[in-house]
């Protein structure tokens, strides 16, 4: 662990060199700490997870695994049928979906005001947005009015954002109040998409809102360690593999 940092990946092959032990008793030894949280697999080593209580401001969100949200949003969309309603949650990723989603015969929930002047911008989504304070830079909208209004609408689908997802600490996020709005959207919905990139399906963050369980599809791309995959399977999810 003192070997691993946050940004910078040691591979496999370095951690067996320092440790005098088998490539297969590193991998063996990063799948345990990865399901503990300790670090995140990449492929062909590990970094240090970040401490659950780190912020993950939007600048540095935004510009995150862009090629990877875009498959995730692609796929994402294809799961909505037209004539659905959807309840489409905040983050970076949500708001490619939007994108995705434009012009299409559906009725969405946006919790987002970058999501909903996307989908408002071509005829077609009939759009709702819940009202309340507004977010800096993330334009999300997490207050208690946000919360009612979710409570009220009936979803065919929602499409989930999350700081963290894995088998031992289920769906996870840094904001508590989002948190809230979070497990009221799954209530809400008849079902639950979560597009995730893989370095989010190794960590954990402070507040639970669910667990794998509680979705119906798990998206990821096909750049994550097999190890991690393995456990995710293991919770019974149907994971889509996108690339």
């Amino acid at each position: 662990m003192r070997a691993l940092n946050g940004t910078e990946a040691v591979s496999v092959t370095a951690l067996a060199r320092l440790t005098g032990v088998s490539a297969v008793t590193i991998r063996r030894d990063l799948t345990e700490l990865a399901h503990e949280g300790l670090v995140t697999r990449v492929h062909g080593g590990a970094l240090r997870s970040p401490k659950r209580g780190t912020a993950h401001p939007f600048p540095l969100r935004k510009t995150q695994d862009l090629e990877a949200k875009h498959l995730l949003a692609k796929a994402t969309a294809r799961l909505i049928d037209d004539g659905e309603s959807v309840i489409l949650d905040n983050g970076t990723t949500c708001d490619l979906v939007a994108e995705n989603l434009a012009g299409r015969d559906i009725t969405v929930l946006a919790l987002s005001l970058r999501a909903a002047v996307t989908l408002a911008e071509a005829p077609g989504v009939r759009v709702v947005v819940p009202g309340g304070a507004v977010e800096t830079a993330s334009l999300a909208m997490l207050a208690s009015p946000v919360i009612d209004v979710v409570r009220d609408f009936r979803a065919d689908v929602a499409v989930l954002g999350a700081c963290a997802a894995s088998v031992a600490n289920g769906l996870t996020c840094i904001n508590p109040s989002d948190a809230t709005l979070k497990r009221n959207i799954l209530q809400s919905a008849a079902r639950a998409i979560l597009p995730a990139t893989p370095r989010k399906l190794t960590r954990s963050s402070v507040h639970r809102f669910g667990t794998l369980e509680d979705l119906a599809d798990l998206l990821t791309t096909s750049d994550i360690p097999e190890e991690s995959l393995v456990d995710l399977r293991s919770s019974g999810v149907p994971i889509t593999i996108c690339d």
